[in-house]
Order: C-alpha cells, then structure tokens, then sequence
C-alpha cells in the first residue's frame, strides 16, 4: 500500500488528492445571513476578538461550510457559540498565562460565576446547553465533559511554550491530539441541540457509534496535519503527526507525510466499513418489524 501511495504523492504536496468523495455543507442563504449576525452579535458583546472583522468573516465561512443545512436555530446559535470561543482559545496561544483556562474549568464544573468577558461568553453557552438539556430531556455531561477534556488538551500544549526544543511523543499524540481539535465536545453540543439520543440504543451499537464518532475525530485531525505539516515543521510545539514521526521514528519529511497519509487513508477505510455494517444492521432490524 505504501508503494502505491508513494506513486500518487512523489513531491509531497500539501495539497494531496486523498482519493475520497467526503461530505460538503453549504446552509442556505437565510441561515447563512443568521450564522453572520448571530456570530458577528456574540464576537461583539463578549469582545473575544481585537480584529472583530477578520474573525467574524473566518467563523462565518467556517460554520457556512462545515455544518449540516438540516441543523436548526438553536443548534446552529450553540455551535456558532462553541466556534467562535475554540477560535479565541487558538487565538491566545502566543500570550496567555494559562490562568484563565483553569479558570474555565472551574466555571465549567459550576465552582465559581464569570468575571471576564470571555468568561461570560463560555457562561452564556453553558446555559444555552443547560437550557437544551432541558428541553430535550438529554443530559448536558457529555458536552460539558469533552470541553473539560478539550481545555485540558489546549493547557497541557500551552505548558510546553515554555519549554525549550519541546518535542511530542507519539504516546503525546495519541493522548491528547483527539481532544485538542475540539471536534468532541462539537459533536456532543450538535446531538444535544438536534435532540439526538443514543440512549435507546442497544451497548453493542452504541459502542460502534461511539466508535465511528472517534474514527471521524481521528479523519478530520488526520487531515488537519497533512495539510498544514509545512507550515509546522519549524514550531517546537506543533502537535502535528508529519512531524511528530518525522523526530521520533528518525523518517525524512516525505516518508513521515507517506506513514501519516496512509493511516489516515485506512481510517477512512475503517470508518466506511462501519458505517456499512451499521446502516446494513438498521435495515436488516426494519425488514424483520415488517415481516
């Protein structure tokens, strides 16, 4: 497989063709213009960003087209929320102290009330989740837990700023890089707002859509790292699979990028025989309540 993987992608260029057909958004254009309001309102009264222009226009055009159009409002108001504040969080890693991430978690876990601006913009989506939980009658803690995780990511990267020729461990990676995207607590917040339970579900299936929730965590942090190792490669504490292989496993650039295109290539794979198997599963179970 690596051979031919190799054939396809000789210069190692950022911009790999991966050889999948994968999903594409685009909301329409009455929810397109609410995206911008509602983001441009929520950036504007929590005053998250210096440059509230470039920002707002960043957030628009990723929640344009990286959202399902079936989503409704207030899914769409909880997602834009969450957006808008891991684009903050990103924002501060060349001058935070890392104090007001642990202030996060304790306002997270309901130890202390918001002081801050930016605090009172995780507040607010916080009781957007509390007023959803309620309203569906699904329990807000998984959304709530994969944030604690996902700051608890962005803290463990943020200490090794201060470290000096800081270097990732492939365990490192393995760690924390799921919960560093911040694609968890995006998917929980997403099935608490759709009214999306999993809880009449038998174990066996919710442990496979447990699983391919992680096999598409995995896809979307995967090609994050091939598309952006170049741009990387020279930050000490870039948590970037290419080059995390490339210091640990003693590769070159290009056979580092081969590794990680591969197994990204197999996640894929892995994921749509899930899926396969799943949906087969669904309709084999409708065919017998209509026999």
């Amino acid at each position: 497989m690596k051979s031919s993987i190799q054939s396809q992608t000789q210069d190692v260029e950022m911009q790999a063709d991966f050889g999948y057909a994968l999903a594409t958004f685009e909301q329409p254009p009455n929810k397109s213009d609410y995206i911008q309001s509602f983001t441009a309102n929520y950036i504007r009264r929590h005053a998250l960003f210096s440059n509230f222009n470039r920002y707002t226009s960043i957030i628009w055009n990723f929640m344009r087209f990286c959202t399902p159009s079936e989503v409704t409002f207030e899914g769409l108001d909880a997602v834009c929320m969450f957006t808008s504040l891991s684009f903050f969080i990103d924002d501060q890693t060349a001058h935070d102290d890392l104090a007001y991430l642990e202030r996060y978690q304790t306002l997270i876990n309901g130890l202390r009330l918001p002081k801050t601006s930016s605090e009172q913009a995780l507040f607010e989506l916080l009781q957007h989740a509390k007023k959803l939980s309620q309203l569906h009658q699904i329990s807000s803690a998984s959304f709530r837990q994969h944030l604690l995780n996902y700051i608890a990511a962005q803290r463990w990267e943020r200490n090794l700023l201060n470290m000096d020729q800081a270097c990732f461990t492939v365990e490192d990676y393995q760690r924390y890089r799921p919960d560093a995207i911040a694609l968890l607590p995006y998917l929980a917040l997403l099935k608490l707002a759709e009214n999306i339970d999993d809880s009449p579900f038998k174990p066996l299936q919710r442990s496979r859509l447990l699983f391919m929730e992680q096999l598409a965590t995995r896809i979307a942090y995967l090609d994050n790292d091939l598309y952006s190792w170049r741009s990387e490669q020279n930050e000490p504490t870039a948590l970037n699979l290419v080059k995390v292989f490339k210091e640990n496993l003693a590769l070159s650039w290009e056979e580092s990028f081969q590794e990680v295109y591969a197994f990204r290539n197999a996640t894929v794979e892995r994921y749509l025989q899930n899926r396969e198997e799943a949906l087969n599963e669904d309709n084999t179970r409708t065919y017998a309540l209509t026999e």
